[in-house]
């Protein structure tokens, strides 16, 4: 299985958060419970993107589509 990571996943983050063009839907957030009383221990605002749905579209319509959106 094949991922992008480093300044590809900061990009990526970055512009769903910012874009609604492009943007995949988080399929779930689950809360974060793990040293909750810790502020050093925080989650960062890209694990509400932990778990997203994969686009599975023509990729020549989604290139039309994201054009027009954009």
């Amino acid at each position: 299985r094949a991922g992008i990571g480093g300044n590809m996943l900061l990009l990526s983050v970055w512009s769903w958060e910012r874009l609604p063009v492009g943007r995949p839907k988080s399929v779930r957030f689950n809360p974060w419970y793990e040293d909750e009383d810790d502020d050093l221990r925080r989650p960062t605002w890209a694990y509400k993107w932990d778990v997203v749905s994969e686009m599975m579209n023509d990729v020549n319509l989604m290139y039309q589509k994201y054009i027009a959106e954009l």
